[in-house]
């Protein structure tokens, strides 16, 4: 039985944990033109204050880099001022507002992160369950019954509270196989 750490590359395509979005969207700000958030961008407070920087747009989810930490804002939460784009919050209650909901994310996955337990795909598809968790690793047992180990920054939680990887069946099918010389279990 062969076991590889994938962490590197699926840790770099992981979802944007649900601990990074803000539990509370912050408030628009009063509107003097409709916004456009692109990546790049400079976000501000209502005072004119630098908030962070936009690092990606996908949907209707704009991610906000402060620097110290990363949140998943509506579009609907953004509104164009004198200075550019702006949020009904400062730097430090967005921070705290991902603080928090980080803490409560993480007690939820350390729930969820029990033997047993299916892990999806970003696509949905189930590619193995939980067989044990040793510290900040993982081993899953794939549908084949292979054993893989993650890191526990790899797994996140989905949408509806199940664990979840940001990669799709294929590109973690892909990884194992690179990883293990080419066999997945499947």
């Amino acid at each position: 039985m062969k076991k590889s750490i994938i962490a590197a590359a699926l840790a770099a395509a992981t979802l944007v944990p649900a601990a990074a979005m803000a539990q509370a969207a912050p408030a628009a700000a009063p509107a003097t033109a409709s916004a456009n958030p692109t990546a790049g961008a400079k976000v501000y407070d209502t005072d004119g204050n630098e908030v962070g920087t936009i690092e990606a747009v996908q949907g209707d989810v704009v991610t906000v880099n402060t620097g110290t930490a990363r949140a998943g804002l509506p579009k609907s939460a953004f509104a164009t001022r004198e200075k550019g784009l702006t949020i009904g919050m400062t730097k430090t209650q967005l921070e705290a507002a991902v603080q928090g909901a980080q803490a409560k994310s993480g007690e939820a996955l350390a729930a969820a992160l029990v033997p047993d337990a299916p892990v999806k795909s970003s696509d949905g598809v189930v590619i193995g369950t939980v067989s044990k968790v040793e510290g900040d690793n993982v081993t899953i047992a794939l549908q084949g019954g292979t054993p893989v180990a993650l890191q526990k920054a790899a797994i996140g939680l989905a949408a509806d509270g199940g664990l979840a990887i940001g990669v799709t069946a294929a590109q973690f099918t892909a990884s194992v196989q690179g990883a293990t010389g080419g066999s997945s279990g499947k």
